[in-house]
């Protein structure tokens, strides 16, 4: 079974090697298929960069890392975005210079590298608790350091215009920071099935000077959103206390446009300091297992959490 520690990989990426003949000739080969058109032609040539005789295959593996001095890869399509991978790819100090197209290609190649078995579709055992009110709990001091609250928001790479949707928005502890990083052209909807905590989050909003958020009081199974509306449903620490989880997540997964995400982030079971209840925390497997039969595929693990679970999907 997976567990979080499989998932602490280091991802240093791609020492170089002896790699300039090898490029000439990826280069030439690829000058002789013309343009590159679309996605499926960019990983092809991506692969042809990485696997090149003196290419990255010399440092890194993709199967058995004890064979290679660099880091095995067959996860970083599932840990890092494109953006990241671009940076490190352009930044690391043993990387010989790329073209532009080049990198592209890599990043393209490098995405698909998601070693993850499929999901094994089983009936739910967990015990559903009620939803918790625990106020001083969710705006703890320490809380943002414990948990890299800020760089999670960053690592969502939420764009102007975006809309947001916070569900089980709580006391605004994530609410203000989406709206943040939302901007004044994106928007964030703060969902909550309690009204007490709506006026919270919208207290939390307004001591940050934010107008970029509306409230939606939600029921156990409608969290009241327009049919493809959102960019991204955003689901911390509540997804376990949903009352009827398949019902709300279909209807969230109908308010999610085409090419929406969903992030789900729970307080991992298999991590003892985990700072909640066992009745309080989900599995990496209890997670995948839930979300994606209805229609999610997991897209990337923010496995930089250090007590969370943090994983986005896509709409299949």
């Amino acid at each position: 079974m997976l567990r979080a520690r499989v998932l602490r990989v280091n991802v240093s990426l791609l020492c170089a090697g002896n790699c300039a003949a090898a490029a000439l000739l990826s280069l030439v080969a690829l000058a002789a298929q013309g343009p590159l058109r679309n996605v499926e032609r960019d990983v092809s040539a991506g692969k042809a960069l990485f696997e090149g005789r003196g290419e990255c295959t010399n440092c890194h593996s993709l199967d058995s890392p004890s064979r290679r001095r660099g880091p095995g890869l067959n996860w970083i399509g599932l840990l890092r975005t494109q953006e990241s991978l671009r940076r490190a790819l352009i930044e690391h100090p043993s990387m010989p210079p790329r073209s532009p197209a080049e990198i592209e290609q890599l990043v393209a190649y490098l995405r698909t590298l998601r070693a993850i078995r499929p999901v094994d579709p089983r009936e739910r055992t967990r015990e559903i608790p009620t939803a918790s009110e625990n106020v001083p709990f969710f705006n703890r001091p320490e809380r943002a350091a414990e948990e890299r609250s800020d760089a999670l928001v960053q690592a969502l790479e939420i764009r102007p215009r975006d809309t947001v949707a916070d569900i089980g928005a709580g006391t605004g502890y994530f609410t203000w920071r989406l709206a943040v990083a939302a901007g004044p052209t994106g928007k964030v909807i703060a969902v909550d099935i309690q009204q007490r905590m709506l006026d919270l989050a919208r207290e939390a909003v307004r001591e940050h000077g934010l107008v970029n958020v509306d409230y939606v009081l939600g029921r156990d199974t409608d969290p009241r959103l327009p049919p493809a509306s959102l960019d991204m449903a955003f689901i911390a620490h509540s997804y376990h206390e949903f009352a009827q989880p398949q019902t709300i997540m279909e209807a969230i997964r109908r308010a999610l446009k085409p090419d929406g995400r969903l992030v789900i982030v729970e307080y991992a079971k298999e991590n003892r300091l985990a700072p909640a209840s066992r009745l309080h925390t989900m599995s990496f497997d209890e997670i995948r297992e839930e979300i994606e039969p209805i229609g999610f595929d997991l897209d990337r693990i923010l496995d930089f959490l250090p007590v969370q679970h943090g994983l986005v999907f896509t709409v299949r």
